[in-house]
C-alpha cells in the first residue's frame, strides 16, 4: 500500500518566492510493521551481512544495560538504491546498512549526541554468502532502552519541503519569523517529521550546532536519515480540526482509540531522545567518511 503525505496548508513559494532555490525533495519512508527480507529495504530486522565478516560491535557502554558479552550493535535500517537513490550511495555501492548502539552516549565526543552509529555501503551483488545466525537484539538488549527497532517495511515518498529556519540566509529567516502566521504555516512545510532520507532536520531542542561539517575534510553534512518518534502530531493545523498534514491520507480513517492508529503513529516503537527525532548526518563530499548523529 503506498501512503501519501496531505497538501501544504498553504505554498510557502508563493508567499515567499525566495525560499524556492532552498527547496528540497525529502524520502518519506513510511515504516510499517512487517516482515521485511534480507534483501529488502526495510527499518530494523536482518540485513544482507556478509558471512566473513565481524558483526559491529560497540565498546564504548557505561552500564551495557545488564547485557552480556559481546555487546553487538543493532540493526536500524537498510536501504537500496533502487528504492531510495536519494541516499546518495558512493559509486559502486548500492547497498546501505546503519547500525547503532541503543545506549545513550552522554560523554563528549565530535561525532554528535545520542547514540553511536555505523554506516555501510556496499554491493548486494558482492554479498554471495550471507550471514543468517545474526545476532538477536533480545538477547543481547533489554527492550526497555526503547532503542531498539521493531522490523518495518517502507512505502517511500518524495515530498518537497523547506528548511528548518535556522538554516535560511538572515534577511529571509527574519521575514518568515516576522511573518503573523509564520508558526503554524511555516512548520507546516518544513522539515517534515518521521522517518525520511535527505531534506531538513528540525532543531527545536537544542538549536542547530554551529558547524555541521564533516570531522576528517570540513565538508558540510547532509541529512541522511531522520528517525522519530512519531510519524505525526496529534494536533490539528487548521481552524476546523482538520487533521495533522503529516497523517497520511490512506490512514485517516483510523480511531485514535485504535491500536491500528498506534502502530500507524509509532510504527518503529522506538522513543528516540525525550519523544523526539534524530538525524544520522554523513560528508557531501564522501559518504564514506566517519558520519554524525544528533538527538532532538
Amino acid at each position: 500500500m503506498s501512503l501519501t503525505t496531505g497538501a501544504p496548508s498553504v505554498d510557502l513559494a508563493q508567499v515567499f518566492p525566495e525560499l524556492i532555490p532552498y527547496a528540497r525533495t525529502t524520502v518519506r519512508l513510511h515504516p510499517r510493521r512487517g516482515e521485511p527480507g534480507m534483501r529488502d529495504s526495510h527499518i530494523g530486522g536482518p540485513l544482507l551481512w556478509p558471512a566473513g565478516e565481524a558483526w559491529p560491535e560497540c565498546t564504548d557502554q557505561k552500564s551495557h544495560g545488564g547485557a552480556a558479552d559481546p555487546y553487538p550493535m543493532v540493526p536500524i535500517a537498510q536501504l537500496t538504491a533502487a528504492d531510495v537513490p536519494e541516499a546518495g550511495f558512493p559509486a559502486g555501492t548500492d547497498l546501505l546498512q546503519i547500525l547503532w548502539c541503543p545506549e545513550w552516549h552522554d560523554r563528549p565526543h565530535p561525532e554528535g549526541w545520542g547514540q553511536a552509529c555505523r554506516v555501510f555501503w556496499r554491493r548486494a551483488a558482492d554479498v554471495t554468502d550471507v550471514l543468517t545466525d545474526q545476532p538477536d537484539p533480545e538477547e543481547h538488549w533489554d527492550y526497555e532502552w526503547d532503542m531498539i527497532p521493531r522490523a518495518c517495511v517502507l512505502q517511500p515518498e518524495r515530498v518537497v519541503e523547506y528548511p528548518w529556519e535556522e538554516e535560511l540566509p538572515e534577511d529571509l529567516r527574519d521575514r518568515v519569523a516576522a511573518w503573523p502566521a509564520e508558526r503554524d504555516l511555516y512548520d507546516d512545510g518544513s522539515a517534515i517529521p518521521g522517518y525520511k532520507v535527505g531534506g531538513s532536520m528540525n532543531w527545536s531542542v537544542s538549536d542547530m550546532p554551529r558547524s555541521l561539517t564533516c570531522l576528517a575534510c570540513e565538508a558540510p553534512l547532509a541529512l541522511l536519515l531522520q528517525l522519530d518518534t512519531y510519524e505525526w502530531a496529534l494536533g490539528a493545523w487548521g481552524p476546523d480540526g482538520e487533521p495533522h498534514r503529516f497523517w497520511p491520507l490512506e490512514e485517516r480513517h483510523l480511531e485514535r482509540e485504535d491500536p491500528e492508529f498506534d502502530l500507524a503513529r509509532q510504527p518503529v516503537g522506538m522513543t528516540v531522545g525525550r519523544a523526539g527525532h534524530g538525524g544520522l548526518f554523513v560528508c557531501s563530499a564522501d559518504p564514506a567518511h566517519p558520519p554524525r548523529y544528533f538527538t532532538q
